[in-house]
């Protein structure tokens, strides 16, 4: 994968990639946003696995890897709307959002591809699918995570511990 420097144009659909591909590229790279597939599975588990561990270095996760691939297929997959980021064919981001309870389950850019807005492209995508709000909850020690919500209009709530790794929670809402 490449590391991408400049920020990103973000496409939403097919048309807009075709029109996009006639035009000169000079200082953009191309970030397609589009609908989770089944086939993406495995590259979409790396990711979310291979970025939790590099951001949460110290922590040793409780579940191993096979439990995150059933967890993403059988639960976030089959309950949550998933849009994906590509870079020229590869996944480099995800953005789970659970719909009717208004919850942004999950958004993760793989590491080289960070701060150049693709966070901002899923995030953007999550509120679009709920307008009306959203919530979410990141663990207290991702600092740069609380940040970024921060900077796209989400304030701190409530603390809790997380059920699954048993960490130190802190709930985000964003209300337009």
């Amino acid at each position: 994968m490449i590391k991408v420097r400049q920020q990103p144009k973000v496409v939403h659909s097919q048309t807009e990639l075709g029109n996009e591909n006639k035009r000169e590229q000079t200082s953009c790279t191309v970030v397609k946003i589009r609908l989770y597939d089944s086939k993406d599975l495995e590259n979409i588990v790396q990711l979310w696995y291979q970025t939790w561990h590099q951001t949460f270095p110290n922590i040793q996760h409780p579940q191993p890897y096979s439990a995150w691939k059933s967890r993403f297929s059988d639960e976030l997959a089959s309950t949550g709307e998933v849009w994906v980021a590509e870079v020229e064919h590869d996944i480099v981001g995800f953005v789970v959002v659970i719909k009717q309870e208004q919850y942004l389950s999950q958004i993760f850019v793989n590491s080289q591809y960070q701060n150049c807005g693709i966070g901002s492209a899923l995030l953007n995508k999550a509120k679009e699918i709920c307008p009306q709000g959203l919530t979410l909850q990141t663990l207290q020690q991702n600092t740069q995570s609380c940040r970024f919500y921060e900077k796209h209009g989400f304030k701190a709530g409530q603390l809790a511990i997380n059920k699954i790794n048993g960490q130190a929670n802190i709930e985000y809402d964003w209300n337009p």
